[in-house]
């Protein structure tokens, strides 16, 4: 056969072709196949074929003795284009089409694949999409069943279920939902998205999968990092991961054990300069904020079955619990005065120099390391006390802190202060304000904290600029204006006698 095909092949390339727009109305004999038309050809000597085709015939003929001798051309433009045609079964519509591939296997994936073009088809094969159910299959992702597959996927924390029917139904759904090609719907769908504006959220946030990127959203929360941490600790909206985190910031800050010393922190911070709070109003107020959060915790339990304990820790068992801490406790004395007889609470800022903090911004001054001399910080230590400020806390980022470790000035340093390493300088000057806005602080510095403070609508910064003494460096020597420490304390005493003098004289 196809030995035979190529006789017939090369007989049909040998034949020249004239296209013709009219035939005289001669007798016609329909020759049984190609094989017989080309045969006689031969046998009569002929080295013409015509074509013709109208409304009523599309046919390939010669002439001979007055009779047209023809057969069907049935949209093929060659006989060779026929021979070929009909050695793979294909109609001449389709074997046009093949020609496009030049592989007959590639061109019946490409009938079986339902592709609207060959254009289309093309292009899903560049992009991955040709073999792609079976490959989805492979990967665990599809599931067949009878002539379909069935992909499960979430869409905005909705289950679908999508059949499909061939690799041409994959390529438009995943063009329709957005995806570049195939291997990022392949990613996406493993991680049980069906949506490539959502897949690429999840992976801008860091969340791995559709399940948690869809419950970390409904809680409200905005990204992997909180989610992981709220499932951890056990919480279960973004409200209560914020004030675990405000309240493990001032523990951490603060050195408290317990988020109930940072609650009742937060609450005597929250006070107002002057204003009075009872012991029993606030032991009230730490009760009730516990009885809050393990209410909060059972409803959890039963909801999602869960036996960790709740991350708010307590220490007050009792009102006289509450009233030595108040009265033993070195932070509580920064922010006011317990007056045990009274069992009042009064939020000032200290009376006495020693009980004032000072803070030393170390990431301003120790900028420029080397200028300063091997004593200069123990010099401007002695300086700060001298003035009578006893209590000093130097705060720097992580980058100042690894500079200075292991060196003499990091040892005087962890002897004479307090040292607060924060993980950056954003985060140091943060904790800096808001030792200025709770406890009055005076900070030795350089640094312009207005972009600190602009982010806080709550403060001004005329406020905070009023508690920085700037210093300059000489002959490798910290100096600063100690009157001007001293004023600046003077003028806040000040400002609060003259406060309760107003008040009791209205």
């Amino acid at each position: 056969m196809g030995k035979d095909k190529n006789i017939l092949k090369i007989r049909a390339n040998l034949i020249k072709y004239i296209d013709v727009d009219e035939i005289e109305e001669l007798p016609k004999v329909k020759v049984k196949n190609v094989e017989e038309f080309l045969e006689a050809h031969r046998v009569l000597g002929k080295h013409v074929i015509c074509r013709y085709k109208d409304n009523l015939e599309d046919i390939f003929f010669f002439v001979d003795n007055g009779v047209i001798f023809y057969i069907p051309s049935d949209g093929f433009k060659t006989l060779e284009d026929l021979i070929e045609a009909k050695s793979l079964g294909l109609s001449a519509e389709e074997y046009y089409e093949y020609l496009e591939f030049g592989d007959i296997n590639e061109y019946k994936k490409y009938k079986s694949s339902g592709f609207k073009s060959i254009e289309e088809y093309k292009k899903a094969k560049d992009l991955g999409f040709i073999g792609g159910l079976e490959e989805l299959v492979k990967e665990g992702i599809a599931q067949r069943l009878d002539d379909k597959y069935i992909i499960e996927y979430l869409y905005y924390g909705i289950l679908e279920n999508r059949e499909f029917s061939n690799d041409a139904e994959l390529y438009y759904f995943a063009i329709e939902k957005g995806f570049s090609d195939f291997d990022e719907l392949k990613n996406a769908l493993k991680a049980g998205f069906g949506d490539a504006n959502e897949y690429k959220d999840a992976l801008n946030r860091g969340f791995k999968d559709a399940y948690e990127y869809n419950d970390a959203l409904s809680k409200g929360f905005r990204d992997a990092d909180e989610y992981k941490i709220a499932k951890a600790i056990g919480v279960n909206s973004k409200k209560e991961l914020e004030e675990y985190m405000e309240l493990k910031r001032i523990c951490e800050n603060f050195g408290l054990e317990t988020f109930e010393e940072g609650y009742l922190l937060k609450v005597l911070m929250d006070l107002k300069i002057d204003e009075e709070i009872t012991l029993k109003e606030l032991y009230n107020k730490l009760k009730e904020k516990e009885r809050l959060m393990k209410i909060k915790k059972d409803v959890l339990n039963k909801l999602a079955n869960l036996s960790s304990p709740s991350w708010y820790s307590t220490r007050f068992t009792t009102v006289d619990d509450l009233e030595e801490y108040l009265v033993d406790s070195e932070i509580v004395s920064y922010l006011g005065e317990y007056i045990k007889e009274e069992k009042i609470f009064r939020r000032i800022y200290p009376p006495k120099p020693s009980r004032r903090i000072v803070i030393i911004d170390a990431i301003s001054v120790l900028n420029n390391m080397h200028n300063l001399s091997p004593n200069s910080i123990e010099n401007l230590i002695k300086k700060i006390k001298n003035a009578g400020f006893k209590n000093i806390i130097t705060v720097m980022d992580t980058v100042t802190y690894y500079k200075i470790k292991g060196k003499d000035i990091c040892r005087f340093l962890a002897n004479e202060c307090n040292i607060k390493v924060s993980k950056s300088k954003d985060e140091a000057y943060k904790l800096i304000i808001e030792y200025i806005k709770n406890f009055g602080a005076l900070v030795i510095s350089n640094a312009s904290f207005k972009d600190y403070i602009i982010k806080d609508s709550k403060l001004f910064y005329k406020d905070i600029k009023e508690y920085i003494i700037p210093f300059i460096v000489e002959n490798g020597e910290i100096n600063l204006d100690i009157e001007l420490l001293r004023k600046l304390y003077t003028e806040v005493v000040t400002k609060r006698i003259e406060k309760i003098k107003s008040n009791v004289v209205s």
